[in-house]
């Protein structure tokens, strides 16, 4: 770790019946960390949910992995724009209809994020090794609500601002190291070669917005990569995914209070000077959530993009390409969004939304993809309604609307646009044999095959600074010049990072 550690970390609690536990490594709890469970309430009494006595189907199945769109089909036929399903063992209200989802959204007087809302945890009704468990325990601003909500969106979004601005010179700086690092990948994965293959998954669309946050968050640029490794570990879980998640969290935690002393132009320092203050503890929680949100995100918006290109016909592909990036981008928002069901609302009374009657208190589960196939939505299967339609919800909306949209779209796009700059591109696989992973939130590939042919050579981008260079990169320049006779000794190659050693492994690989 770059920074001294005490060993442990506080962590503040938001409220005596929802504690900071975190997604993803189910209910293992974290190496280190004191735990607790939401407490039952066992003096409050709920009317019956007609949820819970329906006989639902379950979600994660192998027809929702490979063809999500089908199964969206067949329930709103069957239910109409609300579907009850079961969620590896929790019934949920599946939103399915464009106008329904923008309600759920819009109105937080109604739909609350807050797992404290939520009926069944009250009753002590959620399985303990529910996968979600933890995930929907967690203390940040994605689900939080009303006055509380609004006092840390207010500071994320004053610190954010000067990096989305596009008048801004830090959204400037931002854009151009982008592009930098998008250069370096690609010209890493090459390895000086022609053409060959690439895993654009793996090498290069998850660790670009790994390598965006870095700069973001203002870490030392000697720190390495280890925390962001971290993250992939979180991500794809595994015995090692709680390990992970504590030294990820204390990671953000010390950054917070390293930039506290040593501050720059960067998104911790401008937390840190947000007013009302938040502590050091809130910060670190909120950019953990930013560095796990953001890069799954990123990472799949870059390839669900490619995909989008590669799997259509020549016609379209043409088509896909004679347009602006942005326009591309924007069609994989529609077709085929990263984040496509958002984390569950809960209403704060009984109300009723498409053909059912919802209990107060029951889980809902607003989703983005199936109400961008909803006809009402989609009113026609035209190319060009498709790209030109800025109605689509793949950053939310409504007062829990991705705060970083921006930022996101600007790495999605000058990441898609310096692939096919440098690159073409074909297809390792068949599209339906593509691996997708199996995630009720994120629809995303495992592996992304495919076979690269450079294009005409370009004069490389420098590095940034303070990144090594890759052993095999190329010398930054179209060529470089020859030392004179008083020319400096050359300094011994720094060691590279974890991150450029796992790089280097794939491409042995």
């Amino acid at each position: 770790m770059w920074l001294p550690s005490s060993g442990s970390i506080s962590l503040r609690v938001a409220r005596q019946d929802a504690l900071w536990l975190f997604p993803h490594h189910g209910p293992r709890g974290l190496a280190g960390m004191s735990t607790a469970v939401v407490p039952r309430t066992t003096n409050m009494q709920f009317p019956p949910s007609e949820l819970a006595s329906l006989a639902v189907e379950p979600l994660m199945t192998r027809d929702f992995e490979t063809r999500p769109g089908s199964v969206y089909a067949r329930l709103r036929g069957r239910y109409g724009p609300v579907a009850p399903v079961d969620l590896y063992g929790v019934p949920v209200w599946l939103v399915l209809g464009y106008r329904e989802v923008w309600e759920v959204l819009r109105d937080e007087s109604k739909w609350k994020k807050n797992v404290q809302h939520w009926r069944l945890m009250r009753e002590g009704g959620v399985p303990s090794d529910w996968p979600y468990l933890a995930g929907y325990q967690v203390g940040h601003l994605l689900l939080s609500d009303d006055q509380e909500r609004k006092a840390t969106r207010a500071a994320v979004d004053d610190a954010l601002g000067p990096f989305q601005d596009t008048r801004a010179p830090q959204s400037w700086d931002m854009q151009k190291a982008i592009s930098r690092h998008a250069d370096e990948l690609i010209t890493f994965f090459a390895d000086g070669s022609d053409s060959g293959w690439v895993d654009l998954g793996a090498q290069f669309a998850r660790p670009l917005p790994l390598m965006v946050v870095n700069r973001l968050f203002g870490f030392p640029v000697d720190q390495g990569d280890d925390v962001f490794m971290d993250s992939w570990r979180m991500v794809d879980g595994g015995p090692d995914a709680g390990a992970a998640v504590g030294r990820l969290v204390a990671a953000t935690t010390e950054l917070a209070a390293y930039k506290r002393e040593n501050p720059g132009d960067d998104l911790t320092t401008r937390l840190l000077a947000a007013d009302p203050p938040l502590t050091v503890e809130q910060i670190g929680v909120e950019l953990y959530a930013i560095l796990v949100i953001m890069s799954e995100l990123v990472s799949h918006a870059v390839t669900n993009s490619v995909l989008e290109v590669l799997d259509g016909e020549a016609g379209a592909q043409a088509a896909l390409m004679a347009g602006p990036t942005e326009e591309l981008v924007n069609r994989v928002h529609i077709a085929s969004p990263p984040w496509f069901n958002l984390t569950a609302r809960y209403p704060v009374a009984d109300t009723d939304l498409g053909d059912f009657r919802l209990a107060a208190g029951d889980m809902v589960m607003p989703s983005i993809a199936a109400a961008h196939g909803d006809p009402l939505f989609m009113t026609t299967n035209s190319y060009e309604r498709s790209t030109s339609s800025r109605a689509h919800l793949a950053w939310g909306t409504g007062p829990h609307q991705c705060p970083g949209r921006e930022l996101a779209d600007m790495i999605v796009t000058t990441a898609v646009g310096r692939l096919f700059e440098r690159c073409d591109f074909e297809l390792g696989l068949p599209a339906d044999q593509l691996p997708w992973r199996s995630s009720a939130f994120v629809r995303g590939l495992k592996s992304f095959p495919v076979r690269f042919r450079m294009r005409a050579r370009q004069a490389p981008v420098p590095p940034s600074p303070g990144l090594p260079v890759p052993a095999s990169a190329p010398t930054p320049g179209p060529t470089a010049p020859a030392p004179g006779p008083a020319a400096a000794p050359t300094r011994p190659a720094r060691p590279r990072s974890a991150l450029w050693r796992f790089l280097a492994s794939l491409r042995r690989g």
